[in-house]
């Protein structure tokens, strides 16, 4: 049975959130527990691949291996769909997902991932176990304040040490990290340890020892000496080609004594593996990108009489006012025309709305922002000053709103060129609006995508806990009764979707992992949990529009900005002390991806295509919808916002010398490698 929330197994135990891997002998699920709602990894085995003596086999081994950096086994469960073991959820992915990418990790980042490992096989190793196939596929990660946790997984073809035997399945696993006697059949604790030499050799050098097929893999391991570039240092080296003898006698007795060698290698480069300290940059790209010099179709001046600096952008596509032109097709009088007209006889054009301060302004643009470079250009303009400084511009279609610390005012595009005058560069209106909501004391909000509805948060001032209030609109009216929420740590709201919207909380996590709570929210109740105080982690509750509350997700790491994106249940953040680098956080089931990159952003925006990221020197980054880097252009000095509309354009605010200037940019001329 399907419903919007994930897909229902036989048996109402748990709740399967979304697939999140496939192997060789399986699938694996992220899944919810229905009572506790914490999150677990549910592995689906095959059947036909996986018969029940193997399925018992891992099982036997996760339940009797409790460690920190192994994945924890917790019970088997039986369904008419399948049998399923459930397990601890890993929100970072795998280690093969980190590194695939063109990107590299900083060298500790590496050893610490690989001390790690070191010290899970120790444990499985005190147990009698060897794994058999340690790979990147096989080490899973969680995502901590300073880096990642690394935990072995997937002990489905791991092997007693008084069950080995030559069986017929001793060359079961991956040709690329197998050590040369399993070739034959053969095991040993050393075999697990040739396999993390390898791991060891492609996070430090970028590709592995070896490649080809099969059978030219089996050649390599087994006569091929390694060759290791100068660009590892020595004492590593040492490591791995100790842990890469071709003879078991020749390399490390245990995990413990590789573990100890890697260490000492590290404190000769000044590195220290327990360090909890943030090691600059985590991770970072493996290509040099060229920065394309900065090249603008237009700069044109926003307004000599602004008091600050632009400090929200955006443009959408919308209906123009009416406006009468001569037989040559330029603008010969500049007249607005009435609410009607431009919702029924205006032109599709580009709206470009900006905020200065309490002032908030917009320009419309015939056609498009491109095709106004013209001798002359036809747009026109008008800036209304309210009472209060404007936070935060929220632009729908129909509609926009300007957000201050106290009221919610809602601009009409009609109205906002009603009364317009031939004065068109400033015409502040007589009557201001009025505002559409206001509080007592600071609030948050958020409108759904298509300005069906508001959700805001606080505004009672001296209280302890805020008022929850989703509101329908145009006209504001009420969806349900206030909810209570707690105001200590909220910092943002986000509408999800058309249904759903994430309330997100600062320092209340901390934990590894991810925890998914469907009860004590009722009525906006917070679970105790939920109060204890932590220097780390973000906790984002989901309820829907209706007011009613799903859970909540606990993340591990302490996020800064958050904005939403156009890949549905996706959100991009920064972290609070990880500067070079972002996240997506993905809410449908849970994945967080932190992406490494050469600048400091202060500023985000989404697009069709992937993500804008600008720091305060106006160097830009463009990631695709994946992360995935593609190219940096040198941007305008002194940026204070940007925006991005159409398929390929991008305006960018700029404030030097109390002017503020808009500057537009076609990214298809910019050089970059993208097929936009």
């Amino acid at each position: 049975m399907s419903t919007s929330t994930g897909i229902e197994l036989k048996r109402p135990k748990y709740r399967l959130l979304g697939l999140v891997g496939q192997g060789q002998f399986g699938r694996v699920y992220c899944a919810s527990h229905r009572k506790t709602g914490r999150l677990f990894a549910l592995k689906d085995l095959d059947r036909a691949r996986f018969p029940t003596h193997k399925f018992l086999r891992e099982l036997r081994f996760l339940l009797s291996l409790q460690h920190p950096n192994i994945v924890t086994c917790y019970a088997l469960e039986h369904t008419r769909t399948g049998r399923y073991l459930v397990m601890d959820y890993c929100e970072g992915g795998t280690l093969r997902s980190l590194v695939e990418d063109e990107v590299r990790l900083h060298p500790l980042q590496s050893l610490k991932l690989v001390a790690a490992v070191l010290e899970g096989l120790a444990h499985a190793h005190s147990k009698s176990i060897i794994h058999c196939d340690i790979k990147p596929e096989n080490i899973l990660l969680n995502l901590q304040p300073t880096g990642w946790m690394a935990r072995i997984s997937d002990f489905g073809i791991s092997r007693l040490i008084q069950e080995i035997s030559n069986d017929g399945e001793g060359n079961t696993g991956s040709p690329a990290y197998m050590a040369p006697e399993r070739f034959y059949g053969q095991y040993s604790h050393s075999s697990d340890l040739y396999a993390v030499g390898i791991l060891l050799f492609e996070l430090l050098v970028g590709s592995r020892p070896f490649s080809g097929v099969p059978a030219e893999l089996m050649s390599a391991h087994l006569n091929q000496p390694v060759r290791i570039p100068d660009s590892v240092p020595a004492s590593l080296r040492t490591v791995i080609l100790k842990a890469l003898q071709k003879l078991q006698a020749r390399r490390f007795d245990s995990a413990t004594k590789m573990l100890y060698a890697l260490r000492q290698a590290a404190l000769m480069e000044g590195w220290q593996l327990d360090s909890k300290q943030v090691n600059l940059p985590l991770i970072q790209s493996t290509i040099e990108w060229t920065v394309q010099p900065f090249c603008a179709q237009r700069c044109e001046a926003l307004g000599a009489d602004l008091q600050e600096k632009v400090g929200c952008l955006s443009v959408i596509s919308a209906l123009a006012p009416l406006e009468h032109r001569n037989e040559l097709g330029t603008i010969e009088e500049d007249r607005a025309g009435t609410v009607d007209d431009c919702l029924n006889g205006g032109a599709l054009a580009e709206w470009v709305y900006w905020v200065s301060g309490c002032q908030v302004g917009c320009r419309i643009y015939s056609d498009s922002i491109f095709s106004a470079a013209t001798v002359q250009p036809l747009w026109r303009s008008r800036l209304i000053t309210l009472s209060e400084p404007v936070q935060e511009l929220i632009v729908c279609p129909q509609a926009a709103w300007g957000i201050t610390s106290r009221s919610i005012f809602q601009f009409m595009p009609g109205l906002l060129f009603a009364q317009q005058t031939v004065d068109h560069d400033r015409d502040d209106l007589s009557s201001l609006p009025k505002p559409l909501v206001q509080f007592d004391g600071s609030f948050l909000a958020a409108i759904e995508a298509k300005g069906r509805w508001l959700v805001t948060a606080g505004g009672e001032s001296g209280s302890e806990d805020a008022q929850l209030r989703i509101w329908r609109l145009p006209k504001a009216e009420p969806l349900c009764p206030p909810i209570v929420c707690p105001i200590p740590n909220l910092f943002r709201l986000l509408a999800l979707d058309a249904c759903h919207i994430a309330v997100w909380f600062r320092g209340v996590g901390g934990a590894s992992g991810a925890e998914l709570r469907s009860d004590g929210m009722k009525s906006g109740t917070v679970a105790g949990q939920d109060r204890e105080s932590s220097d780390v982690g973000t906790v984002v509750k989901i309820l829907t529009r209706r007011g009613k509350w799903i859970g909540s997700l606990q993340l591990p790491i302490s996020l800064q900005q958050v904005e939403s994106s156009h890949q549905p249940y996706r959100v991009i953040a920064t972290e609070l002390n990880i500067p070079q680098s972002c996240v997506f956080i993905d809410l449908k089931p849970l994945k967080i991806k932190r992406v490494g990159i050469e600048i400091t952003p202060t500023l985000m925006v989404s697009t069709v295509w992937g993500y804008i990221l600008a720091d305060e020197q106006g160097q830009i980054v463009l990631l695709d919808q994946y992360g995935q880097q593609f190219g940096r252009i040198a941007g305008p000095s002194h940026p204070s916002a940007i925006a991005a509309f159409g398929s390929s354009g991008l305006l960018i605010s700029t404030w030097d010398n109390h002017n503020a200037s808009l500057h537009v940019i076609d990214l298809k001329e910019a050089g970059v490698d993208f097929l936009f």
